[in-house]
């Protein structure tokens, strides 16, 4: 898991000039009812944009956006209040994304209903002059949510001009599937961290860990939270 950690983050961190076929960015994900509480509903969308954009730049060919620079922009115009993924929000997210330099946007609307989730995706890009988006929708059990959403996104990637190797479906294939619990601790340790109670985070973030060792956004998280409480 450290191999795969620092390739990601050689990737986000030392991109090459005109290595690059596409720049994908990822919004936060959209919550539309269900039984998510309602104070962990920013953090949460903002992990499973965290999630999928460090993965997403393991994929040779594609630069992704820094999802906090989205996040900002979008929240601007009041995207985490937004409840569905219909053609308004996907305009959004892809005029916000050519904002950031982008060359595609992804967006994902999540409703959280007892042991499954119901999802919407979708991927706004350009193919030529014309304005083009990829519309996938389904339901997953918990765990599988994050497994189904990147298995959907990898076979999108045609439509950027990418090639996708197989050792990436098969990345996907083999540690796909994230618990829910540790979703909600990683999203329970984001709110804490906005608070500026870095003693709680830190257990949640570590229990999220605990938890879904293979995710490198949640690594980078904590150890960079770890660096800044020294001994905590």
């Amino acid at each position: 898991m450290r191999k795969i950690l620092l390739v990601a983050l050689a990737l986000a961190s030392f991109p090459q000039a005109g290595a690059f076929k596409a720049t994908l960015a990822i919004a936060p994900a959209l919550v539309r009812g269900g039984d998510l509480p309602t104070d962990l509903i920013p953090p949460f969308q903002k992990a499973v944009a965290e999630i999928l954009s460090w993965e997403a730049s393991l994929i040779p060919g594609l630069k992704v956006v820094d999802p906090a620079n989205l996040d900002g922009l979008l929240e601007s115009r009041g995207w985490s209040q937004r409840s569905d993924l219909n053609d308004a929000e996907v305009e959004e997210a892809r005029s916000a994304g050519r904002e950031l330099d982008a060359t595609a946007s992804l967006a994902v609307r999540i409703q959280h209903l007892g042991p499954s989730v119901d999802w919407k995706v979708a991927l706004a890009y350009r193919a030529g002059a014309v304005d083009r988006t990829i519309k996938m929708s389904g339901r997953s059990r918990e765990d599988e949510l994050l497994l189904d959403i990147r298995t959907r996104t990898l076979q999108c990637m045609d439509s950027l001009g990418l090639s996708v190797p197989a050792s990436a479906r098969q990345m996907v294939a083999t540690r796909g599937k994230v618990p829910w619990e540790a979703l909600m601790e990683y999203a329970t340790g984001i709110r804490d961290q906005a608070a500026s109670r870095p003693d709680d985070a830190l257990r949640h973030l570590r229990e999220a860990q605990r938890k879904a060792p293979f995710l490198p956004a949640l690594q980078v998280r904590l150890k960079t939270l770890e660096r800044e409480n020294p001994g905590k």
